[in-house]
């Protein structure tokens, strides 16, 4: 039976990417219900015919089972095991996404003839850059789901 691994800068733990936003305050960071409330991704590997579950939302936090379900219920073990390595070393718990704000703002980088491609179709188009850029975002994410 294989077995949930986890780490946490380099030790046993389980989690993945570094979040943007990192919460300090004691009292706001998550507690155990919010275990629900990161998100969980999971996939089949057919190379181990397993699924594979991962918290995109926590450094290297993954698990894997036998079924999709499996994989879930141990990603939610493996969260718990997460934040709760993460309390002892005194290192910062990640809010989930869920619960953070949005400003509906956040600054693009781009090359400077994208920006002036973008500008043309917008001015063509009779629209604002910034119209035409939320359309085609709006447009590409519907059809990644």
């Amino acid at each position: 039976m294989r077995t949930k691994t986890a780490k946490i800068r380099g030790q046993a733990m389980s989690t993945k990417k570094k979040p943007e936003t990192v919460r300090k305050d004691r009292k706001k960071q998550p507690d155990r219900s919010s275990v629900f409330e990161y998100q969980v991704n999971i996939v089949f590997d057919p190379r181990d015919g397993i699924y594979v579950a991962r918290v995109p939302e926590l450094e290297n936090c993954h698990s894997h089972g036998d079924t999709p379900e499996q994989a879930l219920t141990r990603a939610r073990e493996a969260i718990e095991l997460w934040i709760e390595t993460a309390r002892r070393r005194k290192m910062p718990v990640p809010e989930p996404v869920s619960r953070r704000k949005f400003s509906g703002r956040f600054v693009l980088r781009t090359s400077e003839d994208l920006h002036a491609r973008l500008a043309q179709v917008a001015m063509g188009k009779g629209q604002s850059m910034n119209d035409l850029v939320v359309e085609i975002l709006e447009e590409r994410l519907r059809r990644v789901g």
